[in-house]
């Protein structure tokens, strides 16, 4: 998976600069592509290489596959107004490599499944969405998974200001079943989110995914930026760093790289 990073990163950086400006299209397609509750359907694959601090590494290649519908909630609920009121659902699939220190630790496989269900309403400030997620123990090692059921609620918040797109997204999670063998999960991910679009599609990015484990009290906080393109309407990529600045994961550092590919939804 380590091959695969760098030619996605070589990819990156020639389609830059090869890239040819496509006007107002690659500028909506990089607000649409940094949006989480655009409504447009996403196909994301996303390599993380994270260097550890204790020593080793690990990649982690992220699937995701996000989808807006004329419904509110479930498929079969029609919104009487889908311009205003509508669905995404989003399915994510992480597969993990890692090489640690400690050999006992290693390990490569998939981990847990995500599932989001999040009703977004626009509003006269912006695009508010709320939902049920649920985390699935589907990893493939004990070393890549929580082994636990974990229901939780996931929040979005998204408007503009100051020339930018800034948002929020916050998920909770409280595991209800699984192995009794495996400690009980209560945390929740939060993302700040603060994009600037710039001509030609290019795009800058802040949006951090901030760990907050209540039950243990471990509170894991990485800073980091991404620089991003639209070359069309239906396709974007960005190269971010990140660097964890405190909790467990202080002092790793990780490249970041997201190939979006993005799709008019299917009318019901």
């Amino acid at each position: 998976m380590k091959n695969y990073l760098i030619s996605s990163i070589c990819l990156f950086l020639s389609s830059l600069l090869f890239s040819q400006d496509n006007g107002n299209d690659v500028k909506g397609a990089a607000q649409n592509a940094t949006n989480p509750l655009a409504f447009v359907t996403k196909l994301q694959i996303q390599p993380n290489y994270t260097f550890k601090d204790n020593g080793g590494d690990q990649l982690i290649l992220i699937s995701r596959i996000m989808q807006p519908t004329q419904t509110i909630g479930l498929p079969f609920i029609k919104s009487k107004n889908p311009s205003k009121v509508y669905t995404i659902y989003r399915l994510e699939v992480p597969v993990i490599g890692q090489t640690l220190p400690n050999s006992q630790l290693d390990a490569t496989g998939l981990s847990d499944l995500i599932l989001v269900d999040v009703i977004a309403f626009k509003t006269k400030i912006g695009l508010l969405g709320i939902g049920p997620s649920l985390i699935i123990p589907t990893a493939s090692s004990e070393l890549l998974g929580a082994g636990k059921w974990s229901p939780g609620l996931a929040g979005v918040f998204m408007t503009k200001g100051f020339g930018m797109t800034l948002g929020l997204l916050g998920q909770q999670y409280v595991s209800l079943g699984g192995s009794s063998e495996r400690p009980d999960q209560n945390y929740m991910l939060f993302q700040p989110i603060v994009t600037k679009i710039f001509d030609q599609g290019y795009f800058m990015n802040f949006s951090p995914i901030m760990k907050f484990d209540w039950k243990n009290g471990a509170y894991n906080i990485p800073l980091g930026v991404n620089f991003g393109k639209a070359f069309a309407k239906n396709l974007s990529m960005f190269l971010g760093t990140e660097y964890v600045v405190s909790g467990p994961g202080r002092g790793d550092f990780t490249i970041r790289l997201n190939i979006n590919t993005m799709f008019a939804p299917p009318k019901l």
